[in-house]
């Protein structure tokens, strides 16, 4: 039996310098968890994930209505949401080469029997600043399923992103889409039982929980 829901999470632009604190697992921004993947920005989401507008098939033809999956909430952990490397000290807007920043979050889950599979996808924004120049660049990216009993990460990993700016221009986008996250199936409500939290991770990865990376 096999359930799938897809749900926007937060969009936010280029944000300012922030202290990185993901390996803390800490409360962060809210996700906006209203409304379908229709027509998200430039990236087309449908193309990654497939479980959109699947049905209970069990359920299908009976008569009965299907049961509907309710995703964990995906938040942006405070502080998070970018990172700025600078050529001096003290930090200025002058010296800054470049900064990551998150653009939309988003989730899609499914039941496949007594697990939950989670998808998570990520865009952002990779920009130049006076004292940069173009080249590649790895953005290195958590994805924690967290408990919300005892906010202990069951899943936690870190995905290092491509991304590269060309020559004659300033910015680029980057994209994630993980594999499946499993963690074990509750209850339909699954977002009383588990809390997303994504974030741009450039410190060292403290992580806790039965799978990590």
């Amino acid at each position: 039996m096999r359930q799938g829901s897809l749900i926007r999470g937060a969009s936010l632009g280029l944000a300012a310098a922030a202290s990185l604190a993901l390996s803390g697992l800490v409360s962060g921004a809210r996700a906006d968890s209203g409304g379908l993947l229709d027509g998200i920005n430039r990236f087309n989401w449908k193309e990654f994930f497939t479980f959109h507008g699947s049905k209970d098939k069990e359920q299908q033809g009976s008569g009965k209505p299907a049961h509907h999956l309710f995703c964990p909430e995906i938040i942006i952990l405070d502080g998070t949401a970018a990172f700025q490397a600078h050529a001096g000290s003290p930090p200025t807007n002058m010296n800054l080469r470049y900064q990551y920043a998150l653009g939309d979050v988003v989730r899609e889950c499914a039941r496949q029997g007594d697990q939950l599979s989670i998808k998570v996808g990520i865009a952002g924004n990779v920009l130049l600043g006076p004292a940069g120049a173009p080249a590649s660049f790895t953005v290195p990216l958590r994805v924690a399923i967290v408990g919300t009993r005892d906010n202990d990460p069951i899943v936690t990993k870190l995905y290092r992103v491509a991304a590269t700016i060309p020559q004659g221009q300033a910015q680029t986008d980057f994209t994630l889409v993980t594999e499946p996250l499993m963690v074990p199936f509750v209850q339909d409500h699954t977002e009383d039982d588990y809390t997303i939290k994504v974030g741009i991770d450039e410190g060292p990865a403290k992580p806790a929980g039965r799978q990590k990376e």
